[in-house]
């Protein structure tokens, strides 16, 4: 019930110091008057300073990243078990000797995840040499960005497109010839990779095409199949409006959804898709004389080069194929960014990165052989980040938590407070609940 010398029971010790560990000082103290056991902000700061540590075994997988006390000036680092995704401890800053000198001693650590910085790698190596070290996925892509970036910024006039002249306005109906050339060459284009055996996926990021487009050409049997459904279509009440349909593209309004409400506004009853369906065959002629495309910044191709091809659009699938057909520097940096994601992607780093960075190394592509030298560099550990299950995703996480933990406190917590919070919080979360016994 109670402890000599002391002016609170033990149960309002408890509750008071978990209200603190949860919400801290000032938040902590106003809650506490509510209860009512009210307590100053000091108090409420003093008794979780007293709350033991909990434990923290060895783990065998260790996280360790940086995070800012102050951002470009002040950085410590949050050491976490990549298996369980509690903190395990933080240091006060990322320098590796602190590093080193935690890492001392402790023996059950079978792998590290680390960032591509050396100051943990030398401690990694220094203090723990049976350690596997394993470099983040994420760092190891975003230093591939920044290399397509610099790569980008020195063939950056090659982002300009030629200059042609701007092609005749569309007048009067729907032009039908136009339509029917569009989608001759478009079945031909098709079918010619269809049948050699080429996927979907593959036809329509090498056409710049929808999916569903290229499924329904590859289906066609012959190209006048196609022009027939095209020619059924025009049968329904959305023909009566093409001479205006046929205006607002050559202003340059190619949203099909905008236009499909303006229809609306018009009396048109039918919907989105068949304006969109309407519109297909010109999509793939020469821009409208109001939309003319503008040069691609140098952020806008470096998302083309890196994102994955189902996420572009059409629109940007197709800049992007024209873009490399004015390049060959930035075509045959492409295809090495594409082999490298495949590798990344089925975490086949053991078997294809040697071969990928030999192959990068005696490209003619500065950028290219210069980030390949620097995997080598840090070879070991690159394998294992493309090859192991593991990876620093679960550490950023934590540092998240640690962030939000900063900002209730306004950033006014000195270290000590702010490591028995982080992970004092993250064992509050790992209470398991209690259930009520039933009546028998």
């Amino acid at each position: 019930m109670t402890q000599r010398y002391q002016r609170r029971t033990p149960l309002l010790h408890r509750l008071l110091a978990a209200i603190g560990i949860v919400l801290s000082g000032l938040p902590g103290a106003r809650l506490a008057a509510l209860l009512p056991a009210p307590v100053s902000r000091t108090t409420m700061l003093r008794l979780v300073m007293m709350t033991p540590d909990p434990p923290a075994p060895t783990p065998r997988v260790l996280g360790v990243d940086d995070f800012a006390f102050k951002r470009s000036h002040v950085y410590g680092s949050v050491l976490v078990d990549c298996e369980t995704g509690a903190p395990v401890d933080l240091l006060e800053d990322r320098e590796a000797d602190t590093f080193a000198r935690w890492l001392t001693g402790r023996e059950g650590i079978e792998a590290i995840c680390r960032d591509r910085a050396g100051a943990y790698a030398s401690a990694a190596s220094a203090a723990a040499p049976h350690a596997v070290q394993i470099a983040d996925r994420w760092h190891v892509w975003k230093n591939l960005c920044d290399t397509v970036e610099k790569a980008i910024c020195a063939h950056r006039s090659c982002l300009d497109p030629p200059n042609e002249p701007r092609p005749a306005p569309v007048e009067g109906g729907r032009p039908e010839v136009v339509q029917a050339a569009q989608t001759r060459r478009r079945h031909a284009e098709v079918h010619a990779l269809y049948d050699k055996g080429v996927g979907i996926d593959r036809i329509a990021a090498q056409l710049g095409l929808d999916r569903k487009t290229v499924r329904r050409y590859a289906q066609a049997a012959t190209a006048d199949d196609m022009i027939a459904q095209y020619s059924r279509r025009g049968r329904h009440g959305i023909a009566r409006y093409a001479p205006y349909l046929n205006q607002r593209w050559n202003e340059g309004c190619t949203d099909s959804g905008r236009l499909h409400r303006e229809l609306r506004e018009l009396g048109y009853l039918g919907s989105a898709r068949s304006v969109r369906r309407w519109l297909e065959p010109l999509r793939g002629t020469d821009p409208p004389l109001g939309g003319l495309p503008e040069a691609p910044t140098v952020r806008q191709a470096t998302t083309w080069f890196t994102r994955h091809p189902d996420g572009l659009t059409s629109g940007e699938s197709l800049r992007l194929k024209q873009l490399l057909e004015r390049c060959p520097e930035l075509a045959d940096t492409a295809a090495h960014v594409r082999e490298f994601a495949k590798i990344m992607d089925r975490l086949d780093g053991t078997r294809k990165l040697p071969g990928w960075i030999d192959r990068a190394e005696d490209a003619e592509l500065p950028m290219i052989r210069d980030f390949a030298r620097n995997l080598r560099n840090d070879l070991d550990a690159v394998i294992q980040g493309l090859t192991s299950p593991f990876n620093s995703g679960i550490v950023e996480g934590r540092v998240t938590d640690l962030k939000s933990i900063k900002r209730q406190m306004a950033g006014r917590a000195g270290f000590p407070l702010l490591r028995k919070r982080v992970l004092l919080v993250a064992a509050s979360r790992r209470v398991p609940r209690v259930t009520k016994p039933t009546a028998s």
